[in-house]
Parts: C-alpha cells; structure tokens; sequence
C-alpha cells in the first residue's frame, strides 16, 4: 500500500472524483481518499507516476508520501499540532468574546456592574 498527498480536493464530489480516476487505473487493488487529510492510500502494483498522473489529470495534485512522513511537508505541521494550534485560537476567541460582551452589554442585559473607568461613559449613560 503507498500513501499520497492530494492538493485540492474542497467536497465529496473532489473526493469521488479522485477517488474514480485512480481505481480506474490498471493494477490498482483497492484507492480511498480523505478529504480530511489531503491524503489518498492506494493497493495494488500500479506505478506511482501512473497514480500521480491520473490525479492531475482529474484536476487536483499528487505528491508520493515518503515512507514514515507524519507532517504536511508544506506547513511541516502534523494534523494533531494543526487541531491544537486551532483549539488554543478557539479559546483565546471565547475569552475575547466574553470580555467584550460584559464591556458591552453586560450592564444592560443582565444588570452586572460596570468597572469603575467606564462609569462616566457613553456606554453608562445610555441605560
């Protein structure tokens, strides 16, 4: 089985699409393709440059994964540091988020105090 990285690819229909040109091919076993992962794994004895050719000519790319390749070698992040990375940006948002709202409008929605530098503000004076 050999493993590739495939360019692209933004919906189930790229998916299918990539994933029928492939099994097309002579030799080839078995393709299936994530749309997750960019990643396409293929059985059977067909050559690999029959396999990238195939994808380009379905219109996405291809690149051969390197045997234990665990990152994109584009980004040179795996997949868990980019889920990570995304998860920390989620909170530091909510945090944002939910100091902004009590800035905002938490004194008029739900009767909670204002600091004391905003007491004199347009924003106090508007309840």
């Amino acid at each position: 089985m050999r493993q590739y990285t495939v360019k692209g690819m933004s919906c189930a229909a790229c998916q299918a699409r990539v994933e029928k040109a492939v099994s097309a091919l002579p030799g080839v076993e078995s393709c299936a393709v994530s749309l997750l992962t960019n990643s396409m794994s293929v059985t059977g004895d067909a050559a690999p440059e029959e396999v990238i050719l195939a994808v380009k000519k379905a219109g996405y790319g291809a690149k051969l994964k390197k045997a234990g390749q665990g990152t994109d070698p584009e980004e040179g992040i795996s997949f868990d540091g980019r889920i990570a990375a995304l998860k920390k940006r989620l909170i530091a948002s909510i945090a944002f988020l939910a100091a902004l709202l009590y800035l905002t409008m938490g004194h008029a929605m739900l009767s909670l105090p204002l600091p004391a530098f905003l007491e004199n503000s347009v924003t106090a004076r508007a309840v």
